[in-house]
């Protein structure tokens, strides 16, 4: 039996890969998605109508974070005309 220790393993080469970039987020989709949620919630079921609406706020949370995020102050945002 062979024992073979750490120091005489071979060795790979690692290279370094740059950081990813985060995809970019299409804020204008995010927002009519949101909308879209909005007006289904008035026409179903008061349950579902709730996840709708729970949904709709959490994707309008997530494009503030991105406004937020690049630098822009809510006011001066794509969205906010």
């Amino acid at each position: 039996m062979t024992i073979t220790t750490l120091s005489i393993l071979p060795t790979t080469a690692v290279t370094e890969s740059p950081v990813a970039e985060p995809p970019e987020i299409d804020l204008s989709r995010l927002h009519y998605r949101a909308d879209s949620l909005r007006r289904l919630a008035t026409s179903v079921d008061p349950i579902l109508a709730m996840s709708y609406r729970r949904r709709a706020c959490e994707l309008e949370l997530e494009m503030w974070i991105h406004i937020v995020r690049s630098g822009l102050s809510p006011e001066d945002s794509p969205l906010a005309a």
